[in-house]
């Protein structure tokens, strides 16, 4: 028996699966795995070869499919929501795998928090330095203050350090592992983008037009009417480029997929919807779609059921609340203290100006929540 200590396996299942196939290979096969301790133990055996994959499911889950079983999977390991599916058949012999689904939405959730974290620790460091960078700029003296609490100072320094490095590792791992599930027709690469039509142009910067895409999709259409036609999408959605020409019946919507299904783009695109811009970002999958003359179309709508876009603007609300939720909650917890520091010492300038940035950070990631989910009430008014 051999017991392998693997601590960010999940953050890289890719990797993890090719590790087990390699280990079986040697004559090393899994017996069993100790998700909480990070521990996997191996047993020795004949070496084999066998194909490894490792799904996310809900643990009512805990037979495997008739349809995965005729294509050679077997399910030798489970705990609480992960399974271990193990396949002896040739790579090029299997035509059906267990789904990602729930581990791309799972990669999601962590990228959101990991991505927290790490805008609150660039965020704190930046504070010290633009106390020190404003001191030195109005030629005040600096003075260290001896304190017994160095130790503990210097252990918080080394543990915001360590957690600086997690996050960047998982967020990069995530990533990775993220793009390796999507099939090939779901890269999110931009649209070919058409050349610069002759005449006129302009271009129009909108910035956090994610926060409320309806009022973007009706000021897009708007523009249209006035004869600025939309002819291209740049720098990471917020640079919109129009030409001056005839007014037209244009349809806008932006679409917000996690994790968007078989046959996404095909299928919006068969219905006579153009692509103009797909989002980059592993944490926003935007998509801009467009239509002329909506009227003639049997389908006006991307959706033409207006409880599942109301579901869908739902999930946009929950999904920014749940990004920003923490920094809120870390940021209002930092201004209490500063405040009581205040009461209890006086205030200075640094501490009123640690106090502002605190403050602005709560208001400005609140307000961006806040408009999710007034988007939210809009379209459930409708």
């Amino acid at each position: 028996m051999k017991t392998v200590f693997r601590p960010f396996w999940s953050y890289d299942l890719p990797g993890t699966e090719a590790w087990l196939t390699d280990m079986a290979s040697r004559g090393w096969l899994l017996e069993e795995w100790s998700l909480l301790l990070r521990r996997f133990t191996f047993r020795q055996a004949e070496p084999v070869l066998l194909t490894y994959q490792i799904a996310y499911q809900p643990a009512s889950q805990a037979s495997i499919s008739s349809y995965l079983a005729s294509e050679g999977w077997s399910k030798p390991l489970q705990q609480g929501k992960w399974n271990l599916y193990a396949n002896d058949r040739l790579p090029s012999q299997i035509s059906a795998y267990p789904s990602r689904t729930e581990v791309l939405r799972r990669n999601r959730i962590l990228s959101y928090l990991f991505t927290g974290i790490l805008v609150y620790l660039l965020l704190i460091a930046l504070i010290p330095l633009l106390v020190l960078g404003l001191t030195f700029n109005q030629g005040a003296p600096v003075r260290i203050q001896p304190s017994p609490m160095w130790a503990i100072t210097w252990t918080a320094a080394a543990l915001a350090l360590a957690l600086l490095v997690l996050a960047i590792y998982s967020l990069v791992k995530l990533r990775a592992a993220s793009k390796v599930f999507l099939p090939d027709h779901q890269d999110m690469e931009k649209p070919p983008g058409p050349p610069r039509p002759a005449g006129t142009t302009r271009v129009r910067m909108k910035l956090g037009w994610m926060y409320a895409p309806d009022r973007l999709e009706q000021w897009l259409e708007d523009k249209e009417q006035q004869g600025w036609n939309l002819y291209k999408v740049g720098f990471g959605g917020s640079l919109f480029h129009f030409s001056k020409g005839s007014p037209r019946r244009m349809k806008y919507h932006a679409d917000y997929q996690v994790v968007a299904g078989e046959g996404y783009f095909e299928l919006h695109q068969e219905a006579g919807w153009t692509r103009l811009y797909s989002s980059p970002l592993s944490l926003q999958k935007w998509t801009l779609w467009s239509r002329e003359n909506p009227e003639q179309a049997e389908h006006a709508e991307l959706y033409s059921d207006p409880f599942h876009r109301l579901k869908h603007a739902r999930k946009i609300a929950i999904s920014y609340t749940l990004l920003f939720l923490p920094m809120i909650l870390l940021y209002s917890l930092n201004v209490t203290a500063f405040i009581d520091n205040m009461s209890r010492e006086g205030i200075t300038a640094s501490r009123a100006l640690n106090t502002s940035i605190m403050l602005f950070c709560i208001l400005l990631f609140g307000s961006l929540a806040g408009r999710t989910w007034l988007y939210y009430r809009r379209l459930k008014k409708l």
